[in-house]
């Protein structure tokens, strides 16, 4: 196959429910992009409208691509999978989308969305991306956005002992234990788990973008490194791309 002939694909990274790309010297994906973008790939990052309804963020995820040709291996954290899933089956980005796959992205919804939606005194109830991530919402979801024959969808999910969480986040983590199970303090691991499984990777929910918001002086912990976990998503990508057979339109 030519140069001109080669399918020339696109990775979009998708920011979770409260993530803006970039704000001042913080980089949501810290590193990423870089490194990706050395690999020879051409990188998007979409900045999704804060903690709206999936239909809304996916709409808006579907006009930022619109003039970009395919294919397209989308890789989300957090809500941003929900609202890729919603692109694909609903918005018509299962025809340029090669892959999806998703770190920790809530697909049967969260115990603390219900917990914050049941709690009167809480702010993020009147979230409009909160109401979507209950667990009966997403049940729904699910219902109606089945995943696509000719899209790839992978996960991750994450998990950390309650202990390795930091403070601010613990009581998330042993909310969600007490009823989900292993977590990384927003998402369970039973929840992250859609299509193909490919690990439950030791760290937080920050810490899969490079965030490390331990900030415990007295007690250290494992340091997770998240940019070898994007550098085998880029190898996967690369060597589904060259299984590609052009003339049938299969891997």
């Amino acid at each position: 196959m030519t140069q001109a002939n080669r399918r020339q694909p696109k990775i979009v990274l998708l920011c979770g429910m409260l993530g803006f790309t970039r704000m001042l010297c913080w980089e949501y994906f810290r590193g990423v992009p870089a490194m990706l973008q050395k690999q020879g790939f051409t990188v998007l990052i979409p900045q999704m409208p804060l903690a709206q309804r999936s239909e809304t963020r996916a709409r808006f995820l579907a006009k930022f691509l619109e003039h970009e040709s395919g294919p397209l291996h989308l890789i989300a954290h957090s809500m941003g999978g929900v609202d890729a899933r919603f692109y694909i089956r609903h918005l018509g980005g299962r025809r340029k989308t090669a892959s999806l796959t998703t770190l920790a992205s809530p697909h049967r919804g969260s115990i603390l969305a219900d917990h914050e939606m049941n709690t009167w005194y809480s702010p993020y109830r009147h979230l409009p991306a909160v109401t979507d991530l209950t667990l009966a919402a997403m049940a729904d979801f699910n219902k109606q956005t089945p995943n696509c024959d000719m899209v790839v969808y992978r996960s991750y999910s994450a998990a950390r002992p309650v202990h390795e969480l930091p403070w601010l986040m613990r009581r998330f983590g042993r909310r969600i234990e007490a009823i989900e199970g292993a977590n990384d303090s927003q998402v369970s691991v039973t929840s992250a788990i859609w299509g193909e499984h490919i690990a439950t990777l030791s760290c937080d929910h920050f810490e899969l973008t490079g965030m490390n918001i331990w900030f415990n002086p007295l007690t250290a912990r494992k340091r997770f490194d998240h940019l070898p976990v994007y550098r085998d998503i880029a190898d996967w990508i690369r060597n589904f791309e060259s299984r590609f057979d052009k003339n049938t339109g299969k891997a």
